[in-house]
């Protein structure tokens, strides 16, 4: 029997990756690297810009700016772009009445948040931001600086973080002193700081519903914290010589609602439900205010021999 020869078994070589592939993907490696780079050296010239070219302004300005407009009668006001006022100072804000991006009202006043040089330069790097996928990082940083601005001023202008119980532990005499100052208070956050703020997110932001986004980043807590004090009254317990100043908020909170439509008007669900807020409380103030004049109408019914005093008058 013839035996075969011996077997030689070949084996192909392991597939080696072409040179071009792996120049490619070190390429990539590169730019991914230099991209992340830009975007941090960007996102912190955001940063700066948006800490170092925030507009200073005294509360007591926009307290007379906002009574000036109060008394305006909206027929009067022109409809083209009119400069309110010119700098009183250094650092000073101007206060215009603008055209807005957003459905606006006759009462509301807008200020320069950041100078329109450094507008310009901020818009520039929103767009290269959102332009190399950082929409995101973008949103994170200016929510982050502006919301500690918005929280600044309205410190300035006495709105305090304080909870519903909190508020009624106070003595009434307190509490009436407190409505008159938060009145005069909420008029400016709504009709300038807030309307402001939503303006310059108009003004950064090409995408409404990105410029949407960081307006609610920056002034859902401040609004939320500002409505706190007129929910706790419009809770609080009923008693006569509570009514007129229910009436007196009742009547603020009617007055601005018009102008905090226009402002929170996205349809996103957390800006609309600012206005539902504001809107819920008012219905509330109105329903004390009811069942404060029906107890006393009681009273009267079940005691007609006494004449009650509501808030020092005597009803005859």
């Amino acid at each position: 029997m013839k035996s075969n020869g011996p077997c030689h078994l070949s084996f192909s070589s392991p597939p080696s990756f072409s040179s071009s592939s792996a120049a490619t993907d070190d390429q990539e490696v590169k730019a991914n690297s230099a991209l992340q780079i830009a975007m941090a050296r960007l996102e912190e010239e955001f940063r700066n810009i948006l800490l170092s070219q925030t507009s200073v302004f005294e509360p007591d300005s926009l307290f007379l700016e906002e009574s000036s407009v109060s008394g305006e009668d909206s027929t009067d006001a022109p409809p083209e772009e009119e400069e309110e006022g010119s700098d009183s100072g250094s650092g000073s804000s101007r206060l215009t009445r603008r055209r807005s991006s957003y459905r606006s009202t006759s009462s509301i006043r807008e200020m320069d948040l950041i100078s329109p040089e450094a507008v310009s330069d901020l818009r520039s790097i929103v767009q290269r931001m959102v332009a190399a996928g950082y929409s995101r990082e973008c949103i994170q940083v200016y929510g982050n600086v502006r919301k500690s601005a918005v929280d600044t001023i309205l410190k300035q202008l006495g709105i305090v973080k304080i909870s519903i119980g909190d508020v009624q532990k106070l003595e009434w005499e307190v509490v009436e002193g407190k409505i008159r100052k938060w009145i005069r208070a909420a008029k400016v956050c709504v009709r300038i700081v807030f309307s402001s703020e939503k303006r310059l997110c108009s003004d950064l932001f090409d995408e409404e519903a990105m410029g949407d986004t960081c307006f609610m980043e920056t002034v859902k807590t401040s609004a939320l914290r500002l409505f706190t004090f007129p929910e706790a009254i419009s809770i609080s317990r009923r008693s006569p010589e509570k009514l007129f100043k229910i009436l007196d908020l009742h009547d603020a909170m009617g007055d601005m609602l018009p102008d905090i439509e226009a402002i929170f008007d996205s349809d996103d669900s957390s800006s609309r439900a600012v206005y539902l807020q504001a809107s819920e409380i008012q219905t509330r103030l109105a329903e004390a205010a009811r069942g404060i004049l029906s107890e006393f109408e009681n009273a009267v019914l079940r005691e007609p021999s006494v004449v009650p005093s509501l808030e020092g008058l005597s009803i005859l």
